[in-house]
């Protein structure tokens, strides 16, 4: 049993019938190719998602499919479909339609070329609200700053990935925390590629505003020790703020007592003001103890409850080993 050329990953998470019509776009947009298979990860769907993967998984030889215990989120789910492809490369991408399948040709050329990485970038779109386009460029330019890693604004999680860099991620402890700013950490050869996001055909995206900022908060505090360092030069702006406030207090009152004015502004005023910086810092503190934390309790990132396609393959290779021993016994 040979491996696949590629293995194109889809974590999926209350699409329902919606992943059917995705599979079929993708299937009709890889009829040039022959050695691919899908891997679908069902992230804890509540409805009937994991029925149509099934029926998926009886429609195409190359379809596989992964059902999580709960939702363990999408960073989990891409992981998990990351570990289990068994590719030479390996494309990640959403399930909604968003993502373009047509764009995966050009993927795989350059990564014939040579290419490690393989990043799609999105182009930026009149469609999307204000707010998101200066939310996501904020972020991006952000991130890039704190963590000394730069990633272009647009980059989304469809991508092409080595085997080579694969195998590294599956292997560091905390890579699927945040995968965007992780791959272009490793430092590999890396090809950009623009896209047109397209539309999603039905339901809302499950991606909320809670979900972004918990991703912004692990790509930050996982890959940037600055937080710390910039909370320790504000305790100091405060304290050196501070002790410049409490000499003109002194100065005045030894040098203009007449001017001094009994009251409690100034006192609470300051009280308020150094509280609040103590806090700051012990916030942000408590954050990169909840991910040293969970860095130490070492749970597993998903669990998976079902499988669908690997136990063909499984009888696949049996068969290749058994016929490849066959082959070299003797007469």
């Amino acid at each position: 049993m040979e491996r696949p050329e590629f293995s194109v990953v889809m974590p999926v998470f209350n699409e329902g019938a919606l992943i059917v019509q995705t599979v079929d776009t993708l299937v009709a947009a890889l009829t040039a190719e022959s050695s691919y298979e899908v891997v679908l990860v069902d992230d804890g769907s509540r409805d009937d998602t994991w029925a149509y993967i099934e029926s998926l998984g009886a429609r195409y030889s190359q379809v596989r499919g992964l059902k999580f215990t709960r939702n363990f989120g999408h960073q989990a789910a891409l992981r998990a479909g990351i570990v289990h492809a068994t590719g030479s490369a390996v494309i990640s991408m959403d399930s909604d339609g968003e993502h373009p399948p047509s764009l995966i040709p050009a993927m795989l050329e350059k990564w014939r070329a040579g290419a490690k990485v393989v990043q799609s970038v999105r182009k930026e779109s009149q469609k999307l609200s204000l707010s998101k386009r200066a939310s996501s460029k904020g972020f991006y330019r952000l991130f890039s700053w704190l963590a000394e890693t730069p990633i272009q604004p647009g980059m989304a999680d469809f991508r092409l990935l080595d085997r080579e860099v694969v195998d590294i991620l599956i292997h560091h402890p905390n890579a699927s925390g945040f995968l965007r700013g992780f791959i272009p950490w490793t430092g590999f050869n890396t090809e950009y590629i623009e896209f047109e996001q397209g539309h999603r055909a039905a339901g809302v995206s499950k991606f909320t505003t809670k979900k972004m900022l918990g991703l912004a908060r692990s790509g930050i505090i996982g890959f940037s020790v600055k937080p710390l360092r910039l909370s320790m030069v504000l305790g100091m702006l405060t304290c050196i703020f501070a002790l410049v406030n409490l000499l003109y207090i002194l100065v005045v009152r030894i040098f203009y007592p007449e001017t001094v004015v009994a009251g409690w502004a100034t006192v609470t005023g300051l009280m308020a003001l150094l509280g609040g910086v103590q806090l700051l810092v012990i916030g942000i503190l408590g954050e990169y103890i909840a991910v040293l934390f969970e860095t130490v309790r070492n749970q597993p990132v998903f669990i998976v409850d079902q499988k669908v396609g690997f136990e063909k393959r499984a009888l696949e290779k049996q068969a290749f080993e058994k016929q490849a021993l066959e082959k070299h016994l003797p007469a």
